[in-house]
């Protein structure tokens, strides 16, 4: 996320838009206006919005992945209890990432 903000202020904007424009209040650009195939244009083109964009997938990424992995490891260690702890927390998380945006709109 650092290096894309540095390569924002260095361009003085990315993806079409100017500096002033990404960082007002009423900013065009979003996770709406940015899918993943877009990230993955930006990024052939090294612009600084899908640098940032990418940083942000691989935050939100980190915890889902470890939750999972948990759950792989408890399977295999036949832990129910901890098992079922951690299936409840990924589900939880897999329901605020995927249904509830839907929702709120």
């Amino acid at each position: 996320m650092a290096a894309g903000s540095a390569i924002l202020f260095a361009r003085g904007g990315g993806d079409g838009y100017t500096l002033s424009q990404l960082a007002s209040l009423s900013s065009p650009i979003n996770s709406r206006t940015i899918g993943i195939l877009e990230m993955l244009d930006g990024l052939a083109s090294f612009d600084g919005i899908s640098l940032i964009f990418l940083g942000i997938m691989v935050l939100i990424a980190t915890p889902i992945v470890r939750v999972l992995l948990l759950v792989i490891q408890f399977m295999d260690e036949r832990n129910k209890l901890y098992l079922a702890l951690s299936a409840i927390v990924l589900m939880n998380m897999l329901i605020a990432i995927l249904v509830l945006p839907s929702i709120v709109r």
